[in-house]
């Protein structure tokens, strides 16, 4: 199963990690194993990682960002552009 990363910077790193529930609740259709990391220098970058088992699924999904996946992000603080790595 793949594995992908996902880089943003956030307005305020505390309040995204408040809502780590929410995302993953948002994300379940697509991904699963959430796990968040922020970064050691004390800068607003921060990074999840997900198992995917459908990539084509997930590649959908964001391709077509949902209203609820767009107002949840704006929620979580993240600031354009998210990065996507995807594990080879």
């Amino acid at each position: 199963m793949p594995r992908i990363v996902v880089t943003a910077a956030v307005r305020d790193v505390e309040a995204w990690l408040k809502f780590k529930p929410e995302m993953i609740t948002q994300m379940s259709a697509v991904a699963s194993d959430g796990t968040s990391y922020v970064a050691t220098d004390g800068s607003n970058l921060v990074a999840s990682t997900w198992d995917v088992p459908d990539m084509e699924a997930f590649q959908a999904a964001q391709t077509a960002l949902s209203p609820e996946m767009a107002e949840a992000m704006e929620q979580y603080g993240m600031i354009p552009p998210v990065t996507v790595y995807i594990e080879r």
